[in-house]
């Protein structure tokens, strides 16, 4: 059985944690949204098409909203930490207050970082300088580390970084780096071929290494071969090599965009529900009962200092914000319709053309009884040089 770190169990049991796990689906761009949105993300770990981490159990939901949206299947697992603790004793408005008073204690007792420790098969020093731009060195205030920053510059910035684990317990400050299993080096230099990413016109090539396999003025469809990476050597054999070009091509395509005369739109300004935290060093502690989650709202949050009798305190308060959608009813004119036409057309553009260059752009206005539809007709130009692996027997055909 695996021993359990004493620092892991430590911290356990003041800072509320719900482990979760999940497989499937958009991992990447589930992590991306929630650290979008503010929420904080411990431990997290892909593996063999599996994520694993930690949120608080306020931001679990958020979590596994983000989770649905981006197909990734997720369960809650441990949960531990003084949120469960407490949220068995709701009704002990005095055990609320000796926290509060014992964290102000800390908060007196412990305010400097007195020594710093790394674990993991890292550059120390390395690691002390990531720490020193987060403002986490000896002798710094406890309640200015920048802890999840460091974590993040750690993970982007230390090789083969797998895992990272920046905390403060008492005077200390852990750091645990894991490293993963170095990924097998790609060969740069296997040979390939280069066919068309899609159908397209060839209107210029520049080959750098391999056999042009068309002509400039040329159609190709996709998948057509464009570059061989099999060449003669100018006697019976043949050699492979690793096809190198920039073919640009000439292709259109046909868009389609709508706009009603009338619509119901949904706006995130209607009614406003509060919850508060207090935030000392890392962790949040709920300043209310029950689940802070309003279904079909927009989040947002602020943090803001406290300061008594003119002195700043080593905790915030953090206020998150829930507005609620808003069903409204747009009536618009052929002018209105033209103009976001328009404005959907550059939005399209800027999104999935911003690497081609747009030759032309065809528009008809279609009105209807409804609305009015906008039909472009592209001719973009660009690279559509694709490579492939050579496989064996390949090239030999003709």
């Amino acid at each position: 059985m695996k021993k359990k770190n004493p620092r892991e169990k430590s911290r356990g049991l003041y800072l509320g944690r719900v482990r979760f796990k999940g497989y499937g689906g958009f991992q990447e761009k589930m992590i991306s949204d929630l650290l979008e949105s503010g929420i904080v993300l411990r431990r997290v770990k892909t593996s063999g098409g599996e994520i694993t981490g930690e949120v608080s159990p306020l931001d679990y939901y958020t979590a596994a909203k983000a989770a649905r949206r981006n197909g990734v299947h997720i369960r809650a697992g441990e949960r531990r930490g003084l949120y469960f603790t407490l949220s068995r004793y709701r009704s002990r408005l005095g055990l609320y207050v000796g926290g509060l008073v014992f964290l102000l204690m800390l908060s007196v007792f412990q305010s400097r970082v007195e020594a710093i420790a790394v674990e993991g098969d890292v550059p120390r020093g390395q690691i002390l300088a990531i720490l020193k731009e987060n403002g986490i060195e000896e002798g710094a205030d406890k309640y200015s580390l920048k802890m999840s920053q460091a974590e993040q510059q750690i993970m982007l910035e230390v090789e083969d970084c797998s895992w990272v684990d920046v905390s403060c317990v008492g005077f200390r400050v852990n750091v645990r780096v894991e490293k993963g299993t170095p990924l097998p080096e790609m060969e740069e230099d296997s040979p390939r071929n280069i066919v068309a990413s899609r159908a397209a016109v060839i209107v210029e090539q520049t080959v750098r290494e391999g056999a042009s396999a068309v002509a400039v003025g040329s159609g190709v469809p996709e998948g057509a071969l464009l570059v061989s990476g099999t060449v003669p050597d100018g006697g019976e054999n043949v050699l492979f090599v690793r096809a190198d070009a920039e073919i640009i091509g000439e292709f259109t395509e046909t868009q389609e965009f709508y706009v009603p005369y009338n619509e119901t739109i949904r706006r995130a300004d209607g009614e406003q529900t509060e919850f508060s935290y207090l935030v000392f060093n890392d962790d949040e502690y709920p300043l209310f009962f029950g689940e802070a989650f309003v279904p079909d709202a927009v989040y947002s949050e602020e943090t803001k200092l406290v300061h008594i009798f003119g002195e700043e305190m080593p905790f915030r308060i953090k206020t998150g914000t829930y507005t609620a959608y808003r069903d409204i009813d747009v009536t618009r004119s052929a002018d209105d319709c033209t103009r976001e036409l328009k404005r959907l057309k550059a939005d399209y553009e800027e999104n999935f053309y911003s690497e081609y260059e747009i030759v032309g752009a065809e528009e008809k206005y279609i009105p209807d009884d409804s609305g009015i539809k906008l039909i472009v007709e592209y001719t973009l130009r660009g690279d559509i040089a694709k490579p492939v692996a050579i496989e064996m027997g390949e090239g030999f055909d003709g």
